[in-house]
Order: C-alpha cells, then structure tokens, then sequence
C-alpha cells in the first residue's frame, strides 16, 4: 500500500514557470517529481500542491503530498530532494501523514504577504515590487479593510480561473510599514488566479488617486467601477505558510 507524505517547500520563483508542471520550462512541481519518481524505484508520481502559485512568485511554506509505492524514511526524501533540486528550491519539512491529508483539499487558511519597496533597492529586485513615489497610505489601509470577510472575486481574478464559485472569505488583510517596505498581508481559506496581484495592483492605483475606496467596494459588490484593475508583477508575492486542522 503507498505511503503518504506531506512536504514543506520553500522557492525562489524567479527562474520558474510557475508551480504546475509544464511541457516547456522549469517547474516547482516538475523538479521535485523528477526526483521523487526515482525515489519510488522509476514509477511516475504526481505531486499535489495546497495552490499553484504563478510564474514568478515564491514561497515560504508551499504544503505538497506525494503517494510513494516504495516506502522511504522522510529524512531519506528530504535530504534527496534537496540534494539533486536546484539552489531555487529547499524542502523545509517531511513527514508522514494518513491516507486522507490531502495539501489543497485538506486547507484551511493560505496566508500571502505581497512586498513593496518604496524606493529603488537592487538587491531586493527579485523579491519585492519596487514603486517609488507618492502613495496614499491611509487609503491602503481603508481599502484593505473593504477585503476582510466573505466575497465574490469575480472582478479581482484572472479570466483563466476555473474555479465555479469565485466566493472567498478573508479574515485578515493589512498593510505593514516596515522600513522601506509597505507589505500587504492577507489570509483567506481560498484563492483564485492572479486574485492577490489583482487586489494590490488595484488599490496601488487607488492610492495614485486614480481611484477611490468606493471603487474597490464596488468590484466587490459584482458592479463596474470607476478605478481599472490592474495586476500587480508576480515578484513581491510570497505564499507564507498554509495552515490545517
């Protein structure tokens, strides 16, 4: 009978396609179950993501299972995965877990935190959007209060997203001020495609004054509003930690 594992991953996403596997470059997903199918003795695995984040976004705390037919201490996984996987990619964590853990089903609570840099910084380049210039916070902060609870995405998520009901209920959403950084940080049970690009981007533009709160209010009321959405660039968005029962 298979052996169930749950790992924990930490990515650069940078140099990706994104986390699902693709038939043309490099994906989280790919890396690791090229791996894991040598691991289980050449027999093809599949690797179940708790989200698939996109092309350029990273993680702290991406949460994975994998069924193993060939049963493996989890050190023995962890220290193979982050032996023969590029620099881009570490596994925090493995452990052994019953048959019914599922990475997405089995979530409860994905917290993101997407990084601003308010001022040009090279090093921080890959990892943060870095937006110079004048910026209303306190309108950040108003308009991140219009995310908290339950709502319909519809308007704040890409055309490409499959899921039927685009319904999810946030239960926190802030910016931080942090040195040069001003962070938003959200947590909600689900997430659509490109969904917290699109929130940022969107009340960036707000607090540019092309905009108002009322505008983001009414997107989420399933109503046209005044302000364009815009999608915010994949590099500040950092999946932190997915949270279970």
């Amino acid at each position: 009978m298979p052996q169930r594992y749950r790992l924990t991953i930490e990515y650069d996403g940078t140099d990706f396609c994104g986390w699902q596997r693709q038939r043309c470059g490099r994906s989280v997903q790919g890396e690791l179950e090229t791996v894991l199918q040598t691991l289980n003795g050449g027999e093809p695995v599949t690797l179940i993501g708790s989200g698939r984040t996109d092309a350029g976004v990273h993680s702290l705390g991406q949460v994975a299972h994998v069924d193993l037919s060939i049963p493996r201490q989890p050190e023995t996984i962890q220290r193979a995965l982050n032996a023969q996987t590029g620099r881009d990619i570490q596994v925090r964590g493995c452990q052994i877990v019953d048959a019914d853990f599922h990475a997405r089903f089995s979530a409860r609570r994905r917290h993101y935190l997407y990084r601003i840099c308010r001022r040009i910084a090279v090093l921080e380049r890959r990892t943060s959007w870095q937006l110079p210039g004048e910026l209303d916070e306190d309108c950040l902060q108003e308009c991140a209060k219009l995310i908290l609870g339950e709502h319909d995405f519809s308007r704040l998520c890409s055309s490409r997203t499959e899921a039927a009901s685009k319904i999810c209920q946030i239960s926190d959403s802030q910016w931080i001020k942090e040195d040069i950084f001003i962070n938003y940080k959200i947590v909600g049970n689900r997430f659509l495609h490109s969904m917290v690009r699109m929130i940022v981007g969107t009340m960036i533009t707000i607090a540019r004054g092309k905009g108002s709160p009322a505008d983001l209010q009414a997107l989420l009321d399933g109503e046209d509003g005044m302000v364009q959405v815009h999608t915010a660039p994949p590099q500040g968005l950092i999946l932190q930690q997915v949270d279970y029962e």
